[in-house]
């Protein structure tokens, strides 16, 4: 009876905690900003971070944790391709196979993952058109935000009007364009914005940043390993120029005959 007890006040913490949680049952010490995220009651969270941060492992914590602790929840992972969700879900499924007390599954695949309680992890590719048959989902997460076409941020946003789910944007930049770069700058405070540079990240070495600095050049350096919206060292014209070309909003020149 002791012991049931004990166990049961351990999972009220862990559910109430998820860094508790992270720390306990999966053996995983989060950096700050990991406990940061891990520990927020945000609706809308952008990380911005470097290469080799752990944001993947961030957000499948994050949804493992959504779906033990909301039964009959529905967390979906969504990237560029389905082989890049895929892997997300497979950090999910590591966790699983790992953890102390795992969750008991009714169901294992590559591309989802149903638990007992009734949730399911689902990892779809960026394709839109292929994804109108969810809804409600409790947590949606879109990994390489800023390479997936915006028609997919478009197509998933009315799953959440009615389950008030959250939403988790991660990604590196990709140039001063699309969703993720627009939620990014745009200011509005809905957003919880942590952002991530190599420098922040103990196990990325001063040694292989000088090495990827001469690699990648300084522009892709900035925006691979500080988090940097830039645009190319060879485009002729900006982002912006290009924008304001294609604007339907530029006043029309008086003619005087």
């Amino acid at each position: 009876m002791a012991d049931l007890v004990r166990d049961m006040a351990r999972d009220l913490r862990h559910a109430l905690d998820p860094v508790l949680f992270a720390r306990e049952r999966l053996g995983f010490e989060p950096d700050p900003w990991q406990a940061n995220v891990l520990g927020s009651t945000r609706n809308r969270i952008l990380l911005n971070c470097t290469r080799q941060a752990g944001k993947t492992t961030t957000t499948s914590v994050l949804a493992l944790h959504t779906g033990m602790y909301h039964a009959n929840s529905l967390i979906l992972l969504f990237s560029k391709a389905q082989r890049q969700s895929s892997e997300l879900l497979a950090k999910v499924q590591t966790h699983i196979n790992t953890m102390d007390g795992p969750p008991k599954l009714l169901k294992e695949a590559a591309t989802e993952i149903k638990l007992a309680n009734g949730s399911r992890i689902v990892s779809l590719p960026g394709d839109g058109d292929n994804i109108r048959g969810y809804s409600a989902p409790n947590l949606i997460v879109e990994d390489e935000a800023a390479f997936v076409h915006d028609s997919l941020y478009e197509a998933f946003l009315p799953m959440l009007a009615t389950s008030n789910g959250r939403l988790v944007l991660m990604s590196t930049p990709n140039g001063k364009q699309g969703h993720f770069y627009n939620a990014w700058a745009g200011g509005d405070p809905k957003w919880q914005r942590e952002s991530v540079t190599a420098e922040q990240v103990s196990r990325i070495s001063p040694e292989y940043l000088e090495d990827m600095r001469s690699e990648y050049g300084p522009w892709k350096f900035e925006q691979e390993f500080h988090c940097k919206f830039v645009e190319a060292d060879d485009q002729f014209f900006s982002d912006e120029a290009i924008e304001r070309a294609f604007s339907r909003d530029v006043p029309l020149l008086e003619l005087n005959f």
